[in-house]
């Protein structure tokens, strides 16, 4: 049976649980919670009228109580950008240890803590948000110069959303050694297996995304904030390492994840995720029989070969510990 397997919780899902309840889900399950979604806890506005679920003290407390009950907290872009560019290699770990135990040892300090969020959110973040701005930009004055509209049209107008973003994944890869060389990244860190590449890879594919609702409706997406679209693409490209994704977001998350990583799990809920994801083992009939007096073990293994595939033996087999 497999066993620690990996999952990653955006942020629908860390807003939509009960805190007891998530702390309980994270005791019995392994879970990176993405830098993203600690600076969305520390930038969030309880809006008007204020609604006390989106206070960032109490999403920042929440965000700590779950790293405390034994989540980790995922390094930021910049952190992972940096390590695979040093080492010319695909990172090996998006867990931060280091942040992980700080938020495990310390106390929130509403002021100072939210305030050193909000700094890093611009280092983090800022530059993705600009480069897909400026491809969306670039990619639909492309469409238009060339006259293309119309044909681009009726591509994004082919399947559903998960369909298309394929289509887009696969245009962008096509562009990897152009798109490499614009930006200037010509290091053997950059490959198709590494993070960087595979976060720009959903990024620029989400653009085309943006652009070809810009060539359909018509208004430009110039003024659209798409700071919460990067957050959701981070949330995503974790599933370089994590083996499922627990996200109830079905414009983007969701959408994304089934297009990008196939082969990888996506849970609506924490409700939805199986046993296998659990961190114990199930442990086989001869730990079982390990445990019984010496006499009954004698008889037991005796008559072991007549039990071997009865219900009785599938039974203890089943028993979690």
């Amino acid at each position: 049976m497999q066993t620690n397997k990996l999952l990653i919780l955006d942020k629908s899902a860390f807003h939509g649980t009960e805190p007891s309840k998530l702390v309980r889900f994270v005791k019995c399950h392994h879970v990176i919670l993405p830098h993203a979604l600690c600076v969305e806890c520390a930038i969030s506005q309880k809006g008007n009228p204020p609604k006390e679920s989106k206070d960032p003290k109490r999403l920042m407390q929440k965000f700590l109580d779950v790293v405390k009950n034994g989540a980790y907290a995922g390094k930021s872009p910049s952190k992972i950008v940096e390590e695979e560019r040093s080492r010319n290699a695909t990172i090996e770990s998006l867990v931060d240890m280091e942040e992980t135990q700080i938020m495990r040892e310390s106390m929130l300090d509403e002021k100072s803590d939210l305030e050193k969020v909000r700094k890093e959110y611009d280092k983090a973040f800022k530059s993705i948000i600009d480069c897909v701005h400026w491809w969306a930009d670039k990619y639909y004055k492309n469409l238009v110069m060339k006259q293309l509209e119309k044909d681009f049209r009726e591509e994004a107008n082919e399947g559903d959303l998960v369909g298309r973003l394929k289509k887009w994944l696969q245009a962008v890869d096509g562009m990897k050694d152009d798109i490499e060389n614009f930006f200037g990244n010509k290091s053997n860190a950059v490959s198709k297996n590494g993070w960087e590449w595979q976060m720009r890879k959903l990024s620029l594919a989400w653009g085309i995304e943006l652009a070809s609702k810009r060539n359909k409706s018509g208004p430009s997406f110039e003024n659209y904030d798409i700071s919460n679209d990067i957050f959701d693409i981070f949330y995503v490209s974790h599933l370089l390492q994590a083996d499922g994704l627990i996200g109830g977001d079905k414009k983007l998350v969701r959408p994304l994840a089934m297009a990008a990583f196939p082969e990888k799990d996506v849970f609506g809920s924490i409700n939805d995720v199986p046993y296998r994801y659990c961190k114990g083992k199930v442990k086989g009939v001869w730990w079982y029989i390990s445990k019984v007096s010496a006499r009954f073990r004698t008889l037991l293994q005796a008559g072991f070969g007549r039990l071997r595939g009865s219900a009785f033996v599938g039974k203890i087999k089943g028993v979690r510990y």
